[in-house]
């Protein structure tokens, strides 16, 4: 990680807003295009695009190495949480606003500081518990009653968050120094293999423009991890996470501009409040480093 030169301190969160815009474009053109299509169709063709970019940038640098994993089962496990993420989500936007969606999946975060007390015992302070009050409560306000989103179709987005913080946990927990692209390959692969039975067995015949866009949103997924793997090669996670949260913003406003949804005040106000426990959590090594040097200071004195 290199934050000492100039370039480091805007680079890497230019490189996370770029990444969250990638992976909006990825959200915005898969709901679009379930509006046709069965959902595993979608997803399938998606992976196998996403692991065959990866290959074809990757592998005339890296060779075989690009297929050696150290832990092979935390490979195959990541994979089986984004795959099962995707399949939710995806149902979720079929059915759900864009940005309400994405507002909701972005509780992985705080669901993982849940997990991490009850899995690995890691003790959490007062600020993470305030963190998820805040996610709890920003969905409860917006899948309130009578703001149309209080629908069984709202546990697709909350079951990706589940996912996608089972991903982040087994991630902490292995400490695994797989290469990103590696990483990245399996996660395609892996997709690809688990729902090749049901994206088959569903297929509707595609016309051509559909075909190379959910093959350029496989693309975009697979630049969107990178840009953001690169990202962390020049500012700390903490550092980038508020900027992650940008991704809420690009989500409102591809589902004004595509689909013409524009949340209500309560809704911005749900959104707004789980961003805000996200913050909490990506900010509070922070805000804990500058009380400390600002005690250290009072007591100094002048």
């Amino acid at each position: 990680m290199d934050t000492n030169r100039p370039s480091g301190v805007w680079l890497g969160p230019l490189l996370m807003c770029a990444a969250s815009l990638f992976f909006s474009c990825l959200d915005t053109g898969t709901k679009y295009l379930t509006a046709g299509y069965p959902v595993n169709q979608i997803v399938w063709v998606r992976y196998m695009a996403q692991a065959l970019a990866v290959f074809l940038i990757f592998q005339p640098r890296m060779g075989r190495g690009l297929f050696h994993a150290h832990r092979y089962g935390i490979q195959l496990f990541r994979g089986l949480c984004l795959c099962c993420g995707s399949v939710m989500v995806i149902n979720g936007l079929a059915r759900l606003p864009l940005a309400e969606t994405t507002a909701i999946v972005f509780m992985a975060p705080v669901i993982m500081t849940l997990l991490s007390g009850l899995v690995l015992k890691e003790k959490a302070r007062r600020l993470d518990w305030v963190a998820v009050a805040c996610g709890f409560a920003g969905v409860l306000i917006i899948a309130r009653p009578g703001g149309g989103l209080l629908t069984w179709a709202i546990l697709f987005p909350i079951g990706s968050a589940i996912c996608n913080a089972c991903y982040q946990l087994v991630t902490r927990a292995s400490r695994s120094s797989e290469h990103p692209a590696t990483s990245n390959l399996y996660t395609g692969l892996i997709g690809a293999l688990v729902l090749a039975p049901w994206g088959a067995a569903d297929w509707a015949p595609m016309a051509w423009a559909d075909l190379l866009l959910v093959i350029g949103l496989g693309t975009v997924a697979a630049l969107g991890h990178l840009i953001m793997t690169h990202a962390l090669l020049h500012a700390p996670a903490t550092t980038l996470g508020p900027y992650g949260y940008t991704q809420i913003f690009w989500a409102t406003l591809l589902g004004w501009l595509a689909f013409s949804n524009a949340p209500d005040v309560m809704t911005w106000v749900g959104m707004l409040i789980i961003a805000a426990g996200g913050l909490l959590l990506s900010s509070g090594p922070l805000l804990r480093r500058g009380v400390a040097a600002w005690s250290r200071h009072v007591h100094r004195g002048p």
